[in-house]
Order: C-alpha cells, then structure tokens, then sequence
C-alpha cells in the first residue's frame, strides 16, 4: 500500500478535550473569585453586607455560567467562605456568633447553590449542543469525503483525519502486509501490546476493545477495515473522556465513521471486481465478433481467389487474355482485401491482449497526411482531400494514429461513395483529426455504440473497423467521436503532448 499522510484534521471549530479544558476553567473561576474577593474585602468597612452578598453571588452565577456545574458549585461554597470570614462577627473566623448569622449563611448556601447549579446545568447543555454540533459536521464531512474517495488511501486518510478529531488523540493505522502490520506514516507509532490487539481485530474480524487503565495490553480500541474475515486495515484510536459531560454520542460517531469507511472499501472492491468482469465479458463478445465476421469477411475474398485460380488453372489455354487479365485483377484485388483484413485481425488481436504502446511525441498532420495519401494509393480515382494545418504535438504511435485515419477513409469510401475530406483542428486541451464524408450518415446504433465504452458493437456482421479505430483510440489515451453534419464526420481525438511528456501507455 501507498503512504498515506495525515492532513490537518477537518476544517471547523475543534474543541479541547474535557481534560485539557478543566483546569483551564478552574484557573478561571478562582480568577473571577479573587477580583471580586479584591473588591469586597478592602470595602468592607463602608459597603454593606447586602452589597457584599450580591457581589459574591454574582461571581457564582459568572463562574457557574461561564464554566460550568462544578466550578460553579464550589464557587458557592468558597463564596461562603469569604463572607463568613470578613463579614461575620467574630470577624476573621469561620464562625458565627449570633443566630441569625447562622440563618444568613444558609440562605446565601442555597441561593449561590441554586443558582449555580440552573446555570451549571444551563453551560453544559450549551457545550454539549456545540459539541454535538461539530460532531455532525465532522459525520457530514466524513461521509461526503468517503462517498467521493475513488481509491483505497483516500479511504484511509479520511478515516484517519475524522477519527482523530472525534476521539480527540492521535489513530493509529496498520496494515497487513507480507511482513506483517505496517503501520501508515503520520499515524500514532503503536507499541508490541497495540500490534497485538490489531492483530487480533483482524484475526476474529470484529472489533477490539482497549483494555481498562491500570491493566496489561492496549490502551487502544481496534477496528478492522472493513468488518469481517476480509479485514486487511485496523484502525486504532483512544475512546473520548467524558470527565464533566456524557461524551458517547463520539463513539457512536467513530463506529458511524469506520462502518462508512468499511463500506467504501468493499464498494471499491467490488467495483474492482465489476470492472474484471465486464472486461472478460467485453473479450468475450470480441472473440465472438472475431469468430462471426471471420464467417462473413472471409469467405467472399476466399471464394473469389479460389475461383479465379481454379479456373486460370483448368481453363487457361481456352479463355482470351481479357477474360484471364479480369481473374488475374480480381485474384489481386481480393488478396489485396483479404490482407487488409488480416491486418485487422491482427489489430484486434493486440487489443485484446491488453497490448501496451511506447509514446511519443509525433505529429498528428504528418500521420493524417499520410493516411490519406496510403489511401488514394489503395483507391485509384478516389477523390481524398487531406486539409491539415500545424497542429500541437500528441504523445501516441505513429503508425497507430496512420492506421485509424486510414480505416476511417476506407469506412468512408465503404459506405459513401463520394469525396472524402481529412481535416484536423484544435479542440482545447485536444487535437482533433476529422473524416467527412457526403453519404447519408452514421446509423443511430452507432452513434449510440461511439458514446459508450464498448469495443464491440454486439450486431453480427458489423465489421471490425470501427471497433479497431475506438481500441486504439483508447490505448493511446484519446476516443472516437461522432459529430452532427452533413454525411458522416468521424474524428480521433487525442490529448495534446504537455511539455517534456513522454513515457509508457
């Protein structure tokens, strides 16, 4: 398997984790007290006890509001505290000398205390609904992000940037490999216990759970990727503390995470598979193309030259010289036919094979050039036009790209008696070589066939020229297409040659 690098984690607000947030807030809430502890204390002697009380509650409900149930609970008690010492007779002590002190205290006890615990309450509803917030979006982003992954390490890098922010800590990722558990570059380095209960999650296929702290093992929770006894990825990851909330709407989003991501991979698997059979399929229905039109194209070109040797042979010495110089054309004509053929069989062959080509730069002029001019060769009195201007190099064959202008010429003059025109133009990032004729036009089967992926056309006795024209087409990187127009206006189009490009198909 290819690296797979961490990107930063997605894009949004990610909260602290509950451990590191907590003594950030209380730090806080003991700020808030000393202010207001500041103010009251030297004030003392001109503000009331009232004053003093609201003050104090005030940095309660602030502590409470801002940070939390706890903090703001033990805000109350150390509240409490502040005015039994500074306002209570005996002052600078903890005690209380008359009753209705006692009666004082107990009623700023339970205001501070309600009041802490409605706003407590009031703060964690609002981190958690902030909370779930992101985890939604995080699921979004997941899912959006594992429905558009169109290889395995796509799949891979998405699991590891949204489990990290769900669990809030680093994943490990590892891999089965022939030597072993690799784990991905970027992810947590796992420890011999972590290896262990990976292996295990593949092994049984179905998840691993971390071992309880204080115990022997992994501290890590395993799943395999994707479940079941096809697992070749284990993921590992820390579940999330919940110290002061309830945090196991996470570990439901992770599970919802690795499930999509265990479903992407068997989705790419099975299109994998899809695509094998559709190819063996597609050579299939080749082969038996081949076998039809071997029937259909060769018998005719067989029988005439059979013929025309048979009857030089018995009937040489009877026949005039015109009628043996007709035999002699016709024997040459049908060999010359029957060669051609061959050569499309042999095309055929090659594509069938999954043939690859060496490419190049070359230029799509010169091969259309000489297509035409091979044609006008092969049809004497034909009347072939090659209007080509310079056009942008292409990395192809050169005798391949030759080879489909000259089957579409021959298509052309096939199906359309007539003059034929070879153009070539730029079409963006493309060049496009075109061949026009003024017959009646393209079959609407074929159009249709030109604008799937198809080599075969599934009509028997269809021919393998066309066929050919769109395997090579392909091969090189490029595609047939069909375009609106008086006649018929079959072009190959070929991406042009980017600067320095060059290599193997």
């Amino acid at each position: 398997m290819e690296p797979v690098f961490v990107d930063p984690p997605v894009s949004g607000p990610r909260p602290a984790g509950p451990l590191s947030k907590r003594p950030q807030r209380i730090l806080a809430a003991v700020l808030v007290l000393v202010v207001v502890t500041a103010i009251v204390v030297p004030s003392r002697g001109w503000m009331s006890e009232i004053v003093a009380l609201l003050l104090l509650l005030m940095a309660v409900l602030v502590n409470a509001a801002a940070f939390g149930f706890w903090p703001g609970l033990g805000s109350a008690l150390v509240a409490l505290a502040v005015f039994n010492f500074f306002f209570v007779e005996p002052h600078l002590s903890l005690m209380a000398a008359q009753p209705q002190d006692m009666v004082v205290l107990l009623a700023f006890l339970t205001a501070a205390g309600l009041t802490g615990f409605l706003a407590g309450r009031m703060r964690e509803q609002v981190d958690s609904a902030r909370d779930r917030a992101v985890v939604l979006e995080v699921l979004s982003s997941a899912s959006g992000a594992l429905g558009r992954a169109a290889s395995e390490e796509q799949i891979l890098d998405t699991v590891i940037r949204h489990v990290t922010t769900l669990s809030d800590a680093p994943v490990a990722l590892l891999s089965r490999s022939a030597a072993g558990l690799i784990p991905a570059p970027g992810s947590l380095k796992p420890r011999e216990a972590d290896l262990q209960a990976a292996e295990q999650a593949l092994i049984r296929g179905r998840v691993e759970m971390a071992i309880a702290d204080g115990w022997t093992g992994s501290h890590l929770t395993f799943h395999p990727l994707p479940l079941g006894a096809a697992a070749r990825h284990a993921v590992g990851h820390r579940l999330p503390e919940a110290v002061d909330r309830d945090t196991g709407y996470r570990e439901q989003a992770i599970d919802n995470v690795l499930r999509q991501a265990g479903a992407a991979l068997e989705r790419l698997e099975l299109g994998r598979k899809a695509s094998e059979e559709r190819e063996i399929s597609d050579r299939q229905a080749l082969r038996a193309a081949l076998l039809s039109s071997l029937s259909h194209d060769l018998r005719t070109p067989l029988a005439t030259i059979l013929g025309s040797v048979t009857t030089l042979r018995d009937l040489r010495d009877s026949l005039p010289p015109e009628a043996q110089e007709d035999l002699l054309s016709a024997t040459s004509e049908e060999a010359t036919r029957l060669a051609r053929y061959v050569e499309n069989l042999l095309q055929m062959t090659r594509l069938l094979t999954g043939a690859s080509v060496a490419l190049h730069p070359v230029e799509p002029a010169d091969c259309a050039r000489a297509a035409a001019s091979r044609a006008q060769r092969a049809f004497p009195g034909a009347a072939i036009t090659a209007d080509l201007p310079d056009l942008p190099l292409v990395m192809a064959e050169a005798g391949l790209v030759e080879q489909v202008v000259f089957s579409l010429i021959e298509n052309a003059k096939a199906y359309a008696p007539g003059p034929v025109l070879v153009t070539g133009a730029t079409d963006g990032p493309d060049v496009r070589l075109e061949v026009q004729d003024l017959g009646p036009g393209l079959p609407d089967a074929v159009l249709t066939w030109l604008a799937t992926p198809d080599l075969t056309r599934g009509e028997e006795k269809s021919g393998l020229g066309l066929p050919i024209c769109k395997g090579i087409a392909q091969l090189l990187g490029g595609r047939l297409e069909a375009r609106p127009g008086p006649g018929a206006r079959l072009a190959l189009i070929l991406p042009a040659a980017s600067a320095g490009g060059g290599g193997l198909a």
